[in-house]
């Protein structure tokens, strides 16, 4: 009985090899790594995040497209009171950039205003290239650390700019309870 299955099913290599890497298949796409449960403080961080891009990218698109440096600047103007709401007493900025990562504009305006190119960052990089939200901490001159969100904003599969939030990492542990390693393990593309 043995050697009529053995030469029944394992005995056509193809078969065997089929049935082989049919389960290596599944082992490797049923045993991928998911986002960690997080605490209810950075799941509503997280949840408040990807509102705030989302009403940015509807309201972004159109002067985006246009090329038009003061509808942004009046897009971001106007969704002022939702992206306060994101961190009331925190501070905060939102930077839109080009394809190429430099500066369009950014709100509230800080420092002196001018465009800043930012297309050797890796986080921005890494945007650019797959079209996917991002996230990563940077370390300031003077200690604080911000933790960084860049979003792209798709047309047609095609990028049209970028929306980073930085947000002070101590704030957003106080509103929300966000640990470092929940914001780097969060999934914003889930």
């Amino acid at each position: 009985m043995i050697h009529i299955l053995r030469s029944g099913f394992f005995g056509d290599k193809r078969r065997f090899w089929t049935v082989l890497l049919a389960g290596a298949v599944i082992l490797f796409f049923g045993c991928q790594a998911r986002e960690a449960p997080l605490s209810p403080g950075a799941a509503a961080f997280k949840q408040e995040l990807k509102s705030c891009f989302d009403n940015l990218g509807v309201t972004l698109m159109e002067p985006v497209v246009k090329n038009d440096l003061a509808g942004i600047r009046d897009a971001l103007e106007k969704v002022e009171s939702p992206a306060a709401k994101l961190c009331r007493l925190c501070p905060f900025e939102i930077g839109v950039l080009n394809p190429s990562g430099e500066t369009l504009a950014a709100y509230p305006v800080k420092g002196d205003g001018k465009a800043k190119d930012f297309s050797s960052y890796d986080l921005v990089k890494k945007a650019i290239s797959s079209k996917k939200i991002q996230q990563q901490q940077l370390f300031l001159q003077d200690g604080a650390k911000l933790y960084l969100v860049c979003a792209p904003l798709i047309r047609e599969n095609a990028l049209i700019c970028l929306v980073a939030i930085a947000i002070n990492s101590e704030d957003a542990a106080k509103k929300w309870g966000v640990t470092e390693k929940e914001f780097l393990s969060m999934d914003f593309n889930t």
